[in-house]
């Protein structure tokens, strides 16, 4: 959000809340003006519209995560490094980005993302890509690479997404939860890690 000026990032800070309280259909332009304290009319100044709101705050999501992406391009880094890397940066963006309305939002219009999509090509998943080469290599166990690919996302959002739950279950306050998480992506590191290498082979 560097480029916006100090009006448009208080908005949108605010559209993110109430996003995020009522869903995009349940949302309301007024009630975004109010928690930004700003009159109905400023707000359409900046942003015409809800949907443009929404447009940007995605945009400027997706915009900070493609780069998390080129972790899995070709380097001479070994792999448990590099997985052990975007796990912890991976973890650290979800946290400090409000994902749980637009992970909402994709899931009630898959068109979202097609829509979003350069060339309009499927592409095989660089993930998938590099840990099928990998097998290949015989530095990772025979594993569904799709597995393990909802089995990293899964464990690095659940506990963000589902934090109420866990922290009531586990009865923990949020200081308490928010020291624990500080240790959750090298654990979660440790255990993918242990659990896919070939340790009859070499790195």
């Amino acid at each position: 959000m560097s480029n916006l000026t100090d009006p448009e990032k208080k908005i949108l800070q605010a559209a993110k809340q109430v996003f995020e309280a009522y869903g995009y259909t349940g949302a309301r332009m007024q009630q975004i003006a109010d928690t930004a304290g700003i009159s109905k009319a400023s707000l359409h100044y900046y942003f015409r519209s809800k949907e443009k709101l929404f447009d940007r705050i995605f945009e400027e999501t997706m915009a900070e995560f493609i780069p998390l992406v080129s972790t899995w391009e070709e380097s001479d880094n070994n792999w448990e490094v590099k997985l052990s890397g975007f796990i912890t940066a991976f973890f650290t963006f979800l946290r400090r980005k409000s994902m749980l309305f637009i992970i909402q939002e994709v899931n009630r219009d898959p068109g979202l993302l097609a829509a979003r999509k350069k060339d309009g090509k499927t592409k095989k998943n660089r993930f998938i890509a590099y840990f099928e080469r990998l097998q290949l290599e015989g530095k990772i166990k025979h594993i569904d690479t799709r597995t393990l690919y909802i089995f990293l996302h899964s464990l690095c959002a659940y506990p963000i997404l589902n934090s109420v739950i866990f922290k009531m279950n586990l009865q923990l306050s949020d200081k308490e939860y928010e020291h624990y998480m500080q240790d959750y992506p090298t654990m979660v590191a440790e255990f993918l890690i242990e659990n896919i290498k070939n340790k009859n082979k070499s790195k």
